[in-house]
């Protein structure tokens, strides 16, 4: 990967250790119903947006109860705890980074524009960004992994995909970046996820990451800051 022309980020977990928070909220919601979500279930709705995980939550339990329900149910349970949510290491260091050195960055997320308020009520730093995706953004008919959230940041920042970083950690993120043409940090250590996108993308594309900060040591180290 050469020096980007911008780094495109997602949200839950990559700056914002929110995931496990996530999966607690869907875990618990199903339980009203009596059902229990696996391992595997709850990686599935890893990234997705809101709607489209209680669509699939709503299918897995089964019940006649509305949709809409289900995201009431949901909504109560997520709210209390996403206001505890907490930055990753290095993620303000980050931004600040990108910033100063006057590369473009986006905020492509699945959270929906009442999420990202109370999230960013407690992190305030999310406001740096000033180009921002989000999961009710009205100008594109899918979430991820469909590519349309991250074309649409691409198109906003007028970019080259081919030249962009996507940092993503769950599956459906990052399939949406890579079929938006964007070389992939992989934010996580699902080594399993990890080998399945460079069997359907190319190792060229893919590259994995520990910590946030070795994007600012790569960044330093092609552009020689």
């Amino acid at each position: 990967m050469e020096f980007p022309e911008a780094i495109l980020f997602d949200l839950d977990g990559v700056l914002l250790d929110t995931e496990p928070l996530l999966a607690n909220a869907w875990r618990e919601t199903a339980k009203e119903y009596n059902y229990y979500l696996s391992k595997n279930q709850l990686q599935k709705l890893k990234g997705r947006r809101r709607i489209d995980c209680a669509k699939e939550v709503h299918k897995w339990i089964n019940k006649e109860n509305s949709i809409e329900e289900l995201l009431v149910i949901q909504k109560a349970k997520v709210d209390q705890q996403l206001t505890k949510a907490k930055p990753f290491k290095g993620a303000i260091d980050l931004i600040n980074f990108c910033i100063k050195i006057k590369l473009p960055i986006a905020l492509v997320t699945s959270s929906s524009s009442e999420s990202f308020k109370i999230k960013s009520s407690e992190n305030i730093w999310l406001n740096l960004f000033k180009t921002k995706i989000l999961g009710d953004d009205k100008s594109i008919s899918a979430g991820k992994p469909s590519p349309e959230p991250y074309l649409r940041a691409l198109r906003l920042l007028d970019v080259d995909p081919n030249k962009t970083w996507v940092i993503e950690d769950s599956y459906a993120g990052s399939v949406s970046g890579l079929k938006a043409e964007c070389n992939l940090l992989f934010f996580s250590k699902d080594i399993k996820i990890l080998n399945k996108l460079i069997n359907e993308f190319t190792q060229e594309k893919v590259q994995k990451i520990n910590e946030l900060s070795e994007i600012i040591y790569y960044l330093r180290l092609y552009k020689r800051i």
